[in-house]
């Protein structure tokens, strides 16, 4: 008999209960979706060219700049942008100087203002196992003293 007593309020709820529709948002303002595109960063292929080639622009002018500064403050060869540039290819130059030839052998002499002929790449080559142990200041001394 408890049972009956149950299903009784169930049945009755049922009765009276309404069906729930389901609703639709539709945006109304159409700003949202326009902004969320242009949060979205697309950069196409010719841009990262651009982008990449005005970075490397800049480190080179950034480079040359710091040379002529120390250049004209310190009458040395051994600039900032010497040293920056033997840091970040070491290894390159390195390889270039056991062949005895190479573009970033070639920079580095011109950054410091020495021969790149074929009797100074020969004369660096030939002095290979000195150069490579040494630290930065000491490797372009010894580079300015092979070549002059």
């Amino acid at each position: 008999m408890n049972k009956k007593l149950l299903i009784l309020p169930f049945i009755c709820s049922l009765l009276t209960a309404q069906t729930v529709q389901p609703q639709v948002m539709h945006a109304q303002d159409s700003s949202h979706q326009r902004h969320y595109e242009q949060s979205i960063p697309r950069e196409s292929t010719e841009d990262k060219v651009i982008s990449s080639t005005a970075e490397a622009s800049a480190q080179i002018t950034i480079m040359v700049t710091l040379q002529a500064t120390s250049e004209m403050t310190s009458g040395r060869h051994n600039s900032t942008a010497s040293m920056s540039f033997l840091d970040h290819n070491r290894i390159q130059i390195t390889e270039e100087i056991a062949r005895g030839e190479g573009e970033h052998l070639k920079t580095l002499l011109t950054m410091m203002e020495l021969k790149k002929d074929k009797k100074s790449l020969e004369s660096i080559q030939h002095h290979f196992d000195e150069l490579i142990y040494l630290k930065h200041n000491d490797f372009l001394d010894k580079l300015e003293n092979l070549v002059t």
